[in-house]
């Protein structure tokens, strides 16, 4: 894959000196010291190398008559300076019926986050955090879903191709019941049980110890009076799962 070159260097506005960054389209890269660009196209170029690796998608020719979706880059940046850029389906295209059927899914209520994090503050408990690395890339789908290059990677011998996808991606309608049907079988699988009252809420029991763990999408808290067991059982989870150690919780959400 091939990328737009990186823009001399345009002088930014007042506002942009304190960008929102998800509000910016690749184009708006191209706008900024070259220096600064080549950051945000490394990270582009690490999310598309992740894609591949999860065989995300696929070069095809475009069926006739076949509606392609279109995607768009959004980007953030970490507390610790850390520079994201993730690719992203525009959902709102797809049709009812012919690229999706059930896309309920459901996260942790905030009030039980709230209750968690009291309980861990008044018994003292530790609390430990991870994020689930690329969620929605873990099971493969079952429509027919096309679409276009990502901006600013579209291949000049490719153009009249399109790529089909073979596993959920960030945006379509079905890719958050898809990462949850998975993320709950693996959970029974730990030796999890998951609270009938809220779906977010998983126990896991040891002897007389607890960990309890708290799961928002791919947002993770595993809390409990021991930390060892809180240590181990986390350490499962990872083997589980391709994730970011965030350790000793700072933020959740």
């Amino acid at each position: 894959m091939v990328s737009y070159l990186c823009a001399k260097a345009v002088p930014l506005s007042k506002e942009a000196s304190k960008p929102n960054y998800h509000k910016w389209s690749y184009r708006d890269l191209l706008h900024l010291p070259e220096s600064e660009c080549k950051q945000w196209f490394k990270a582009c170029k690490v999310e598309l190398d992740m894609l591949k690796q999860h065989k995300v998608f696929e070069v095809s020719d475009c069926p006739s008559g076949q509606k392609v979706i279109k995607n768009q880059w959004v980007f953030d940046e970490k507390f610790d300076g850390h520079k994201r850029a993730r690719l992203v389906v525009k959902g709102f295209l797809q049709v009812k019926g012919l690229d999706f059927d059930q896309i309920f899914s459901p996260v942790v209520r905030f009030e039980t986050v709230q209750c968690i994090l009291t309980l861990t503050a008044l018994e003292n408990w530790h609390i430990s955090s991870l994020d689930v690395q690329s969620a929605y890339l873990y099971d493969k789908l079952d429509e027919e879903i096309y679409m276009e290059f990502p901006e600013g990677f579209a291949p000049p011998h490719l153009k009249n191709k399109v790529l089909r996808l073979l596993r959920a991606l960030y945006g379509l309608k079905q890719a958050g019941l898809t990462w949850w049907n998975e993320l709950n079988e693996s959970m029974k699988e730990l030796g999890f049980k998951r609270l009938k009252t809220d779906t977010g809420l998983f126990m896991y029991k040891e002897g007389n110890q607890i960990v309890v763990a708290i799961i928002y999408v791919n947002d993770a808290l595993f809390c409990g009076p021991s930390k060892a067991l809180v240590k181990k059982v986390k350490a499962a989870f990872m083997k589980r799962w391709e994730c970011c150690d965030l350790r000793e919780a700072k933020e959740f959400l």
